[in-house]
């Protein structure tokens, strides 16, 4: 024993190079097959605590109203906190606010609320209430009504109360606390197609004894109750299936406790959650599976090239061990002696690299205060890999010992022939690739299954084997050519005939192939990501506003007006599509806009298609008048109605001149006291008296627009009057032509004898509405009729198509707020409208937007944190760090392998140097041999990467997909991306290459021939 351990220790030294690579390779395969297992329960573990911590309260925590019956408020909050407390699971301690029931005003709808400390959580301007009958007022709502701090508000039933401050709507981080910012909305007064509705201002916040009152007692109140979900960073899925059942208990008739009534109010949605959970968890498995599987296969691939070599070193022991009649069995235990050695020394250094590798991981990626888990699948994979490593060796010292004596005894192994074993394998191998790659190529669009994982590592495999196979049959077909290059003959001789030259090209080409994959899924799902974050957050903050689409329009107008923050939008829901509005002038400066979404063209020149291309003159004053001229026939004096859009938001006014007679010109004066703060004049419509349908064949020229006694400039010229596109039925008949100057408007209108109405409006206006439509958005009716018919409620002429839109998704049409309702009448349908902001909006602008009850409703940083601390994404990551691990890799093994041949190559170049090649004739032959094997190795690697890439992200979806507005994956390959890869890979095989022909014509000395190989 003590002889064998000694052989085995002084082969270790002298093939130190060998040993070192192959315990490297060891300790890598080891180690990732340890990480795997370990990172995948992480990942689903961090995906867990940050979906759950970014949630908002009202989804993962529980809510309950108490109405107290005759309990006094401090007896009430008591009650019903104790209550809530009694429910298991991990929620925080429960949160209580008063609430009142509205009190009607003809100022509006107006509540109280208290909550203990509530003025430490809010941002208020002026005094805390200390004494009933003291409120806070929502600083919007004192700018809507013009209340001043000090001012006494009768609220009808719920009494006088004096406003001693304002406040401000808290950020995100203030959530916590009040757990629904929402609760503080404040609605304006709206016509809707519902009808008007009132006023709703936000709570007044007050004290607690203010509702002792009889005045609060005799209008009702009742008590919030609020628990959300605490998540530590060791919540695992156990934990929220128990809060999830809590929640599910709460729905239910109310209970009767303590004289009072309980009632659950939650919307909690953990059940969906948790469903999703579990989905990211399967899908992280099966992800993270083969990019451990890769690593491992390319390691146990070049371990067996470095273990092929070592044993081929060893020849000559093996053959003085036969000769002195060592038997089969000692033969075996001779051969695999060291191999078994590295092993031990492997499995200890890889079961500690895995760990740290993904403690470190853990600690940079994932959700801080992790813990590190070790699930047994991560011991059993690691001991798998030891005992494949094992059957590589046995493999490995079966080659060498197959051999016969003679071959040992002279140190060098003749070429052999594939043999018909290794032949059919490598058909099966051809085979499985061309069955995995139709198969994926006609799979429907979907989650990643084992098909389109396992793609990447058989084309690897079968790049690698074709270029193998390929390299040494047309190098023997090049030597049998008659050629002048000595160079090329020697190089190609050498190819054919040193067949562990190409050895190294398998494991190498799977590498590249690997590492191109892994990248570029890598960055596609990122760009994906980014792509998605922007649809749900498409600008840096997304605030959310109280008011309807136009108002909020008009506000961020008013405290932005040069458009350099602020931008609104919103949807607007019709009988059709689904339209996301957006204030377009401003979307290249405030909206964040992917490349991805359309190509070639950005936000700038999107906005540019859709917004209106005349500008409505606006106008500022008390009056207006016009001159008009009638000449030809009609059956009654002709009226001009103006119509004229407030500021504000308010609905449009209009403004009656005539009458008109025909035959003469007359200018008619009228009063628009509602424009003192300016009017923008979008239509103008031509009739008869109250704009009634006319019977008219004649031309009416309007001139000489004034405001206040001054002319308006630009009232005709630049402002772009056209026909009405949505012009009614009735006016519909006959025609109407405008052409203007800056001076007058002319207007042809020939009714055919039946009476009409002619309709104009600013802007130049199409006839159908200009969109950017989402690839999957209908824009036609069924049978490819035009898109005006019934199955949209506006036609609609799509000016750009985009893998994504605003808020909508893949789904929407996105349509400027100006276009669409310069000339139309939109109802909101209680659609939530946004503001757009950039993150560098100023603080006083920031403060504008909360006083008119605006909170912040995310974030694109937000949005984007969440997914990428997706399950999936973070297993994606892992990819990362293994096209780095699987080129380090292959760089090491192509390293020792050229080392390991150095030997021979410099026997070859002395045996040329004795018979007289030049030097450089001898270098350059090395470097074509190597240029040829490590050139053909790396466009095959690049090659079957690529087309991995390709095919794979064409019918996967790199995350979770929630719904049908999430965008697609755009499966493109990055040229850029692929020429840094194919850039990289020439730079590092060069530098081999040449460094190895260095070393060989440097060593090739006529001594070199008494060299014996070791």
């Amino acid at each position: 024993m003590s002889t064998l351990l000694a052989t085995v220790l002084r082969g270790l030294r002298a093939r130190a190079l060998l040993s070192a690579g192959s315990v490297l390779l060891l300790a890598l395969a080891i180690g990732s097959a340890v990480l795997g297992p370990v990172f995948q329960s992480a990942v689903t573990s961090s995906y867990l605590v940050t979906r759950l911590d970014e949630a908002p309260n009202r989804l993962t925590g529980l809510s309950w109203v108490y109405e107290p019956g005759a309990a006094a408020p401090s007896v009430a909050r008591g009650i019903a906190a104790q209550v809530a407390a009694g429910y298991d699971g991990p929620f925080a301690t429960p949160q209580t606010t008063l609430l009142t029931e509205q009190a009607e005003t003809p100022a509006g709808l107006w509540r109280l609320t208290a909550a203990l400390e509530s003025c430490e959580h809010l941002e208020v301007t002026g005094a805390c209430p200390e004494a009933p009958g003291e409120v806070l007022m929502l600083a919007g709502d004192a700018e809507f009504t013009a209340t001043e701090v000090g001012e006494t508000l009768d609220l009808g039933a719920l009494g006088r109360q004096r406003v001693v401050g304002t406040y401000r709507v808290p950020d995100v981080a203030e959530e916590d606390f009040w757990f629904d910012l929402t609760r503080f909305a404040s609605i304006p007064p709206a016509e809707r197609a519902s009808g008007t509705t009132p006023y709703q201002p936000a709570p007044l916040v007050t004290v607690e004894r203010s509702f002792t009152s009889p005045e609060v007692s005799a209008v009702g109140w009742s008590v919030l109750v609020d628990r959300r979900l605490e998540v530590p960073p060791d919540l695992s899925v156990a934990d929220t299936e128990q809060a999830e059942q809590v929640a599910a208990g709460l729905d239910g008739p109310p209970r009767a406790v303590g004289g009072g009534t309980l009632t659950g109010r939650s919307i909690n949605d953990l059940g969906t959650i948790l469903q999703e959970t579990r989905e990211q968890q399967e899908t992280a498995r099966a992800s993270v599976t083969p990019a451990v599987v890769s690593l491992v296969l390319v390691a146990l691939a070049l371990l067996l090239r470095l273990l092929t070599a070592a044993a081929d070193l060893r020849l000559p022991e093996l053959a003085l061990a036969s000769l002195r009649g060592l038997g089969r069995r000692r033969m075996w235990s001779l051969g695999l002696s060291e191999p078994l050695v590295l092993l031990a020394l492997a499995v200890p250094v890889g079961g500690a690299l895995g760990v740290t590798a993904a403690l470190l991981l853990v600690r940079v990626w994932l959700v801080p205060g992790l813990p590190l888990p070790l699930p047994w699948q991560a011991l059993v994979a690691g001991g798998l890999v030891a005992v494949a490593a094992v059957a590589v060796a046995v493999v490995a010292v079966g080659l060498v010992l197959r051999t016969t004596l003679a071959e040992q005894l002279t140190g060098v192994r003749r070429p052999r022939r594939t043999g018909r074993v290794a032949v059919v394998a490598q058909l099966a191998l051809v085979a499985a690739a061309v069955a995995v790659l139709l198969g994926t190529l006609s799979a429907a669009p979907g989650d990643p299954d084992a098909t389109d994982l396992v793609l990447p590592v058989l084309l690897a495999v079968v790049a690698g084997l074709a270029a193998t196979r390929a390299t040494a049959w047309l190098a023997g077909r090049w030597t049998r050519r008659r050629t002048r290059s000595l160079p090329g003959f020697v190089a190609a001789r050498a190819l054919s005939r040193r067949t562990e030259g190409t050895l190294v090209v398998l494991p190498v080409t799977a590498a590249l192939a690997i590492c191109v994959f892994g990248a570029g899924v890598h960055d596609s799902a990122a760009q994906w990501r980014a792509s998605v974050a922007a649809t749900r957050a498409p600008a840096d903050v997304v605030w959310r506003s109280s008011l309807p689409l136009d108002q909020t329009v008009d506000l961020t107008h008013r405290i932005d007006p040069d458009g350099r923050w602020l931008m609104a939008a919103g949807t607007v829901v019709t009988q059709g599509p689904t339209y996301a509005v957006v204030d377009a002038p401003r979307l290249d400066r405030v909206a964040a806009w992917p490349d991805q979404w359309t190509p070639g063209t950005g936000a700038g020149e999107v906005a540019r298609r859709l917004v209106p291309q005349g500008r409505p003159p606006r106008l500022q004053g008390t009056s207006v008048a016009l001159t008009a001229a009638v000449d030809g026939a009609t059956d009654g004096d002709v009226a001009v109605r103006l119509r004229l859009d407030g500021t504000g938001g308010d609905r449009p006014r209009y403004a009656f001149l005539g009458p008109f007679p025909a035959g003469r010109t007359t200018t008619v004066t009228e009063a628009v006291p509602f424009c003192r703060d300016g009017c923008e004049l979008d239509a103008i419509t031509l009739g008869g008296g109250a704009a009634l349908p006319l019977t008219m064949d004649a031309v009416v020229t309007l001139a000489d627009l004034r405001v206040d006694g001054s002319p308006l400039p630009g009232a005709f010229a630049g402002a772009g009057w056209v026909r009405s596109p949505t012009a009614s039925a009735e006016a519909a008949v006959g025609s109407v032509e405008a052409s203007g100057d800056p001076e007058r408007l002319v207007v042809a209108v020939d009714s055919g004898g039946e009476p009409v109405i002619a309709q104009l409006v600013a802007g130049s206006l199409p006839e159908a509405l200009p969109v950017v439509a989402g690839v999957d958005a209908v824009t036609t009716a069924q049978g490819g009729a035009s898109s005006a018919t019934s199955a949209l409620t506006f036609p609609v002429d799509p000016v750009a198509e985009a893998a994504s839109v605003p808020l909508l998704g893949p789904i929407g049409l996105m349509v400027d707020h100006g276009m669409l309702t310069l000339d139309r009448e939109v109802y909101e349908q209680d659609a939530p409208v946004y503001v757009l902001a950039r993150g560098d909006t100023p603080a006083e602008v920031q403060d504008a937007l909360r006083d008119r009850g605006a909170s912040v409703e995310t974030t694109l940083a937000e949005v984007r944190r969440t997914l990428d601390q997706g399950a999936y994404a973070l297993a994606l990551r892992l990819y990362a760090v293994v096209a780095g691990l699987v080129l380090l890799m292959a760089l090491a093994g192509l390293v020792v392998s050229t080392a390991v041949q150095l030997p021979a190559r410099r026997r070859d170049a002395a045996s040329l140097r004795v018979v007289g090649v030049p030097r450089r004739a001898v270098a350059t032959a090395v470097v074509l041999e190597l240029a040829v094997v490590l050139g053909s190795t790396a466009v095959a690697g690049l090659a079957a990467g690529t087309l991995a890439q390709h095919v794979v992200l064409r019918s996967v979806t790199l995350g979770q997909v929630e719904t049908i507005t999430t965008p697609a994956l755009v499966a493109t390959v990055d040229g850029t991306r692929l020429a840094l890869l194919a850039l990289l890979a020439a730079v590092l095989l060069g530098s081999v290459a040449l460094a190895s022909a260095v070393l060989t014509v440097r060593g090739a000395r006529g001594s070199t021939l008494r060299e014996n190989a070791r």
